[in-house]
């Protein structure tokens, strides 16, 4: 079962910073995920919210907002003074700390506003970096995947969902997608066995508890995203 360090070292550095992947990186872990935006002028960058708000000192939306102004913000200091000046980085920063090191997740961000460029720079991003075959491009917005496969044979991609789907794989199949990467809580027997059946991956988030990583295994699902890197650590360790 494949650990997957969510936003980077999550609980123990500012999230989606380079601070953050570099910690992971240092601890061994196998895999990053990541949250893609474009800025106002067309540029990758890694954050979660649609907002700086929450994780910088700034105010505003992502997408609204030019990338000299995004990098003057410090997205470290909220978490602790040791990160301070931690800069917003761009998906080519952290695919390059990254690369050769460990697998990547990519989450692709499309809303509030769809931004139709991203999948075309998401995929000459991975590809001017040489890790196509070390990424998992996935998203909320299953058009993206399904634009994703219609420009890429060869990168992998996922559906993102939170919710009991009917026919989960159908879904995959109509966007072409290679896994399911579902919210834990959606996790059962039948979802594994239709996966199964229909030849995907299983990837979850975000586990940081013991017991539903027990089951995680328990239900062989592939991958496993979690804040905590001790316990991902350990518990995709154990045989």
């Amino acid at each position: 079962m494949l650990g997957v360090a969510h936003r980077g070292a999550s609980r123990h550095a500012p999230e989606n910073t380079l601070a953050a992947f570099r910690m992971a990186l240092e601890q061994g872990v196998p895999a990053v995920e990541c949250d893609v935006r474009p800025t106002q002028d067309g540029h990758l960058v890694v954050i979660h919210d649609s907002t700086v708000d929450r994780t910088t000192n700034g105010l505003g939306v992502v997408s609204e907002m030019r990338l000299e102004a995004l990098r003057r913000l410090d997205a470290g200091r909220w978490f602790a003074a040791e990160f301070a000046g931690e800069r917003i980085p761009l998906l080519e920063e952290v695919l390059e700390l990254v690369r050769g090191r460990a697998l990547i997740q990519i989450e692709m961000k499309n809303d509030p506003t769809p931004y139709h460029g991203i999948v075309a720079q998401v995929l000459d991003t991975v590809g001017r970096q040489g890790v196509q075959d070390q990424v998992l491009v996935m998203s909320f917005d299953h058009q993206c995947m399904r634009a994703v496969r219609s420009l890429s044979s060869e990168i992998a991609t996922g559906i993102l969902y939170a919710a009991r789907l009917v026919d989960a794989p159908a879904v995959a199949r109509a966007a072409g997608a290679d896994a399911l990467c579902l919210e834990w809580t959606y996790l059962d027997q039948e979802v594994v066995t239709q996966a199964r059946a229909a030849g995907l991956g299983i990837c979850v988030w975000t586990v940081d508890d013991e017991p539903v990583f027990r089951r995680c295994r328990e239900l062989g699902v592939d991958a496993v995203a979690s804040n905590d890197l001790q316990l991902l650590l350990r518990r995709t360790a154990e045989i």
